[in-house]
């Protein structure tokens, strides 16, 4: 039976430079006693998109089913820009998986009032 690790979740809180840039989840690094371990991102999740309470849940995957996600506030209403935010049937989702780690297909920028 394999151990599930799982790393706490990282809460963080970082200010977008502009309205006008998308963001995207950072790059996470783990580091354990033997070596630096940075961890593949696989999903994101809007919750309270329309408020000031908004955050975005980026989750991550690592080595020897290691997991970690950190939480992306920004004070203010945030939308989906990113490709990956769409479900099956192609309509707008609060969801975002990729297969191959690239963050930028689950992109999100300040939504402008």
């Amino acid at each position: 039976m394999m151990k599930l690790k799982i790393a706490a979740g990282v809460l963080v809180s970082l200010a977008m430079m502009s309205t006008a840039y998308a963001a995207t989840c950072p790059t996470l690094s783990i580091t354990h006693a033997q070596d630096n371990e940075d961890l593949t991102f696989t999903s994101a999740r809007l919750k309270d998109k329309d408020t000031a309470n908004s955050v975005v849940i980026c989750r991550y995957e690592g080595k020897n089913d290691l997991g970690a996600s950190s939480g992306y506030r920004n004070g203010t209403p945030v939308k989906a820009t990113g490709a990956g935010w769409k479900d099956k049937e192609g309509k707008l989702s609060d969801d975002c998986v990729v297969t191959d780690g690239d963050a930028s297909k689950c992109s999100f920028k300040e939504k402008k009032k």
